[in-house]
């Protein structure tokens, strides 16, 4: 299905890999494409159009209705675009007539180029709808992150003695005795948190394991020289399926990259973040952190 030696992906295809019908080599190799093929993007962004109108024309057969709401729909932009797809198709259908058109209607008709010109029209329109959502999206991650810089490490809380109260009176009463407390000591990696601090180089088995309680997981990146200004990262099953992407996230003043990501995306699984670095045109590899959810 894929020419692997030219690199070369058919619109077949990329269809499938919308629908997540891939073996987990050639989904993982279109995925690692996406990062340096500005064009394949583009493909891949028309197929979704073309996705979304197809089910909202109801074009597709019912396996690959049941793939496009389990494994399409996992975005709230492929979600927007469905919405756009059932709204052009329920405003701009067009009206069936049951009176004959006159002789000079039938003619006109045969000549009428505007009608290719309206279908054009719209798709463009969605599209740069699409991409501007998507942009403010970004921008808006973006902003969010420089804000807030990164965020330090989540520390097991130590076991502390209590203080000596103040006798703030000068009361006759003898000041009361201290109390300790000993607080039981947490496991490094099995206590479940909604944040969580990645290191590369780590294996799979000692990943640590992360808890989808709340609405998001705030994950802090550790990285490696040489430092970018801005990384890209695609969050990822261990068996190829994204399941959440960002790109072009400014690292700030330290050697740590800080993202929140969503935990409606997340299912009990093993998952890894594959980082590239950013800088302008060129793009590089910077490790693949893993993490585990219970």
């Amino acid at each position: 299905m894929i020419d692997e030696t030219r690199t070369q992906f058919s619109d077949e295809a990329i269809r499938h890999f919308l629908l997540g019908n891939l073996n987990s080599a050639e989904q993982s190799l279109i995925e690692h494409s996406l990062f340096s093929d500005g064009g394949l993007e583009e493909r891949v962004r028309l197929a979704e159009l073309e996705l979304s109108d197809d089910f909202a024309a109801d074009r597709l057969t019912s396996a690959e209705r049941d793939l496009f709401r389990q494994r399409f729909l996992i975005t709230a932009g492929r979600e927007t675009s469905l919405e756009v797809s059932k709204a052009l198709r329920k405003d701009f259908a067009p009206a069936r007539v049951t009176t004959q058109p006159s002789l000079r209607q039938q003619i006109s008709s045969l000549f009428d180029i505007r009608q290719h010109a309206w279908k054009y029209a719209f798709a463009t329109l969605s599209l740069m709808l699409l991409l501007l959502a998507a942009a403010l999206l970004v921008r808006k991650e973006q902003s969010r992150l420089v804000n807030d810089g990164p965020r330090p490490q989540h520390a097991v809380p130590k076991p502390s003695a209590t203080s000596t109260p103040v006798n703030s009176h000068h009361s006759g009463n003898a000041p009361a005795p201290v109390h300790t407390e000993t607080s039981p000591a947490l496991p490094p990696h099995e206590g479940l948190t909604s944040s969580v601090v990645l290191a590369g180089g780590t294996v799979l088995e000692s990943a640590p394991v992360i808890s989808t309680s709340g609405d998001v997981i705030t994950v802090q990146l550790q990285l490696s020289e040489p430092l970018a200004i801005a990384y890209d990262i695609n969050v990822m099953t261990t068996s190829g399926e994204s399941v959440f992407s960002a790109n072009a996230l400014p690292r700030g003043g330290s050697e740590i990259l800080g993202f929140d990501l969503p935990t409606n995306v997340l299912k009990p699984g093993d998952f890894q973040v594959v980082l590239n670095r950013n800088d302008g045109e060129s793009k590089q590899a910077a490790g693949i952190y893993y993490f585990r959810v219970r």
